[in-house]
C-alpha cells in the first residue's frame, strides 16, 4: 500500500508541477507581418500565425513578401493593433 501510496504522490507531482512548466516552454509567438505600400501611402499587413521563434517569423513574413513582422503575446491584442496600424484595408493588390 505505501508503494502505490508513492507512485500516486509522484504522478500527481509530476502532473501538478512538471505539465505545465513544459507547456510554458512552448509559447506560441503571434505574428503580423507589415510593409508600406507607397502608391496607396497606407500599410498592407498579412493574417497573423503563430511561430515558436523569431527567425521563423522573419522567414516567414519574407516568403509572403513582407518587410516587418509585428510580435503579440496573444490574439486578442492583435485586432487592436491591426484597426489602427493596417490602413490599406483588404485589397490584395499592392
Amino acid at each position: 500500500m505505501k508503494h502505490l501510496r508513492k507512485i500516486i504522490v509522484t504522478v500527481t507531482a509530476l502532473a501538478m508541477f512538471g505539465l505545465p512548466e513544459l507547456a510554458l516552454s512552448q509559447q506560441m509567438i503571434y505574428v503580423v507581418c507589415s510593409k508600406y505600400v507607397a502608391q496607396g501611402n497606407c500599410n498592407k499587413c498579412s493574417d497573423y500565425f503563430s511561430v515558436q521563434n523569431e527567425d521563423e517569423a522573419v522567414r516567414k513574413c519574407n516568403k509572403k513578401g513582407y518587410a516587418q513582422p509585428n510580435y503579440f503575446p496573444s490574439v486578442g491584442r492583435i485586432r487592436a493593433w491591426v484597426l489602427s496600424h493596417c490602413t490599406c484595408g483588404d485589397d490584395d493588390s499592392d
